[in-house]
């Protein structure tokens, strides 16, 4: 789904490094989006969760859960997130495409 067709809730949670780091991933890391080409696998992505309890589930000591209290920042870094060669975002049932 391209991101200015997506309605984000008002408020998404992402694991981060300790640094304040964005934990980036290659789409073939996901179990469920194996099925598409081996182009898109090597695509870079971070990923977002909608549901707290979720969001610390994927957390580790090295790591913490940060709040984004306005999802509408996505589509406004997406040209800087691609810039850095971060081209989807990943959420538990939705692939968006910067």
């Amino acid at each position: 789904i391209p991101i200015s067709e997506i309605k984000f809730p008002s408020v998404a949670y992402m694991v981060v490094d300790k640094k304040i780091e964005l934990e980036i991933k290659y789409l073939k890391e996901y179990p469920n989006w194996q099925f598409l080409a081996l182009e898109e696998l090597n695509r870079k992505t971070i990923e977002i969760h909608f549901d707290l309890k979720v969001a610390k589930r994927f957390c580790n000591k090295e790591q913490k859960v940060i709040k984004v209290p306005n999802t509408e920042v996505f589509k406004i870094v997406a040209p800087l997130l691609i810039s850095r060669g971060i081209t989807r975002i990943v959420t538990a049932n939705q692939l968006v495409a910067l």
